[in-house]
Parts: structure tokens; sequence; C-alpha cells
């Protein structure tokens, strides 16, 4: 047995045997854990950016106008984002795997759902609902936990973690095109059920929450032993994430995500949509999306290893500004080759919001209360999906056209960058309100 392995007293699910055998692999764990979290991340985001690809058909099933349509990922959005700040808490008091394992059946269930029920009420219940809750637990466990597991290598670790979205977004919308070419909407979406059941089964069986919990020796990786941190009461870590959160610098960083998450949520999701509204045709649509997801996949990587080099605030900062300058290229020249070239740059500048969110975070409030933080500062993005989407289909159903709202949100995401300064001068120099 190697010297990663957990004691054999140890019980922890009734996995404990898998997770002993790979930890006398001569393999540090924290990479099964990141691989896990890899592919929760996949199976999340290509889910969540196939629904543009979904749309249309939604709209022509239920006889509803774009924007109200949209109203069932605007709530996924609400509960993804909103209920990871619930989890955020939940997760750092429960088992990591129980929680992922419920996490997983929340999606498989509410996707089985939405394959049955016909009507929209059932829909946005199955999808927007227990869809949406599934994602938050799964997402603040795929994004937080390899902090937990790294911090020599954190970036990269994180970066690859992350890329699972970006994977996700490659693979999923013209993978789900295929299923509904073929079976129709609804019975594309059992068939996503079913795949997604077996790939979250695997993640559930390699997750794990902290080295020491496993008997894992982490020394290589930390310079604060395992002994030296200490888990705080619930009324201790409310307190203390009470504090950050009301804190002039963590009140602009939520701000920031805000506006630089408005533009991929609203673009992505209507870009077979919008492709379609300036005569380059649907497939360019889910083509764009591929290739974004492409980019981001390769941008995580990238990001990561700038991050471990560089700023971590000033590399985030930059993602901002690339996604706004490059959303006005792709909404204005609207020749194919043209927006799928914008398109892939787009994707190197939108990976580094979801790689470097933890690690700035830990940088600027400390990794103490990671979980409740990062869940906090999802909801900035419960706000965007929310507001983002309905409001471009809104312009649509109006005006014909998503330009103007995406133009907007592109400038407001440049604006984002300068907050994410702000928020790093004001934590390190202790503003107060």
């Amino acid at each position: 047995m190697g010297p990663n392995s957990p004691p054999r007293s140890t019980r922890v699910g009734q996995f404990i045997d898998v997770r002993r055998l790979l930890a006398g692999l001569d393999l540090y764990y924290g990479w099964f854990v990141v691989a896990s979290c890899f592919l929760g991340g996949l199976l999340i985001y290509g889910l969540l950016y196939s629904f543009s690809v979904f749309f249309g058909h939604l709209v022509t099933a239920f006889g509803m106008s774009h924007a109200n349509t949209s109203l069932i990922f605007s709530l996924q959005s609400v509960m993804m984002y909103v209920g990871a700040a619930v989890f955020g808490f939940t997760i750092d008091r429960y088992d990591v795997r129980r929680l992922f394992a419920l996490g997983s059946v929340l999606i498989v269930g509410g996707l089985f759902g939405t394959s049955i029920f016909s009507s929209f009420l059932g829909v946005l219940v199955c999808y927007g609902i227990a869809v949406g809750i599934g994602f938050s637990i799964v997402m603040v466990i795929a994004y937080v936990t390899p902090v937990f597991w790294f911090e020599r290598r954190r970036g990269i670790a994180t970066g690859i973690a992350t890329a699972g979205a970006g994977v996700g977004m490659m693979a999923m919308p013209p993978f789900a095109r295929l299923l509904i070419e073929a079976l129709g909407w609804q019975r594309a979406y059992f068939a996503l059920a079913l795949l997604v059941s077996v790939a979250l089964a695997v993640a559930t069986v390699l997750i794990a929450d902290r080295p020491e919990r496993l008997g894992i020796d982490a020394s290589a990786e930390f310079v604060t032993t395992a002994d030296d941190r200490s888990y705080p009461s619930a009324r201790e870590q409310l307190r203390d994430v009470r504090s950050v959160v009301l804190s002039p610098s963590f009140a602009v960083f939520f701000l920031a995500f805000l506006g630089s998450y408005l533009v991929p949520l609203s673009l992505t999701v209507n870009f077979v949509e919008f492709a379609r509204s300036v005569d380059i045709g649907a497939q360019a649509g889910v083509f764009a999306i591929s290739v974004i997801g492409a980019t981001n996949t390769i941008g995580k990587f990238v990001t990561g290893y700038l991050a471990d080099r560089l700023d971590t605030t000033h590399v985030l900062a930059g993602n901002a500004v690339v996604i706004g300058v490059l959303t006005v290229p792709i909404t204005q020249i609207h020749d194919a080759g043209v927006v799928l070239a914008m398109s892939a740059l787009f994707g190197f500048g939108y990976a580094g919001l979801g790689a470097l969110m933890t690690p700035v975070m830990a940088d600027l409030f400390g990794a103490e209360n990671l979980n409740g933080l990062f869940g906090v500062a999802s909801v900035s993005s419960a706000f965007a999906g929310a507001l983002g989407p309905y409001l471009a289909n809104l312009s649509f159903d109006l005006y014909g056209t998503y330009i103007p709202v995406f133009l907007g949100m592109a400038l407001i995401s440049v604006l984002s960058a300068g907050l994410f300064l702000l928020a790093r001068q004001w934590a390190e120099t202790g503003v107060r309100a």
C-alpha cells in the first residue's frame, strides 16, 4: 500500500475500496478528484449550453414568445446559482460524496421528467428547478474541491478541473442537435438522461473532500499542514462569511462577476437563434458554441498556467475585457467565418471567469470559508443568467434583433475589469464601509 493510502479503519461510503485502490497508486489522489470535478463541470455546462439547441423547439412546442420561453433558462440559472449559495455552506458540514450523489439524482431525475412532461409548467419544474438545483450542488463541489487538494499547483489543478465546462460546451450542443434530429426534442432529453446518469455515477465514486479526511499525505502540496487547518462551527463560519460578504471589496467583486457574466450567459444560450436572425444559419450557431467550448477548454489550461506565474486578478480582469471587446465583431459582422473566428477568441476570454473565480477569492478573502463565499459570489451569476437572456429575448420579440442588448452587455463586461482591480486594491488596503 502506497504512502498516500488512507488508513484501513477509514470507512467513507460504499465505494471506499475504489478510492483506497486508487490512493495506493503512485499518483497523488488529488488528480482523481480533479478528474471527477472535470466530469461534473463537463456535464453541467454541456447541458446548460445545449439549451440553445433546444430553445427553438421549445418555442414551437409551447407556442410562446422567446422572452417567456427563456424563463426556463432564467429559472434554472436562479436555482443553480442561488442554490450554490445555500449548498456552499452545507458542503462544509457534510460528506461531499453524499451531496454530489444528491445533486446527480436531481439532475438525472429532472432530465427524465423533462422527457416525459409535455407542458410548459412540467418542463419549468423539471428542467428549471430540479435540474437547476442539482447543477448548484455539483457546480460548487466541482469548482471548489480542487482548492482543498492543491496549493503549490492550485492554478493548473483548478484550470484542469474547470476545463470540463469547455469540453461540455464543445461536445454536447452538436451531439444534442443530432439527437433532436433523430429522436425529437423530448426523446433527446431521455437519451441525455441515460448518458448523464452513468457519467455522474463515475464522478461520485471518485470525489472526496479533503486529503486529511482520507488520511492522504498532502505535504508536498501544502505549506500549511493538516494539523494547522481547523474546521469552524456553523455559527463561526456564518459569522466569518458575513464579515467578508459585507465588506466593500467583496461587494465590488460580486458586481464585477455579475457584469462579466452577462455576455457569456446571454450570447451562448441564444447563439442558435441569433445566428438565424442574422442569416448565417442555425448550424453556424451550434458550431460557434462548440468553438467557444473548444477554445474555452484550452484557455482554462493557459489561464491556470498564467495564474500560477502572474497576478491572478490582472489575468481575470484581462479576460473580462476580451469578452467585451470580441462581442462587437461577433454581433456586427454577419459572416459565418468571422463569427466563428471571433467566437474562438471569445472562448479564450470566457475561460478565465470560471477558472480563476475560486483562486482569486482565495487570494483576496482567504480559503477558510471558500465554499460559502463561492456560493454567495455565485448569486451574481444568478442575476446575470436570469436577467441577461430574458432581456435579450425581449429585445428580439419587440425589435427582431438581439444586437443592442448584446452590445450594452459588452460595455458592462469591459467596465467590470476595472471593478476586479478595485476589489483587489480594497481587499489589500482593508477598505471598510
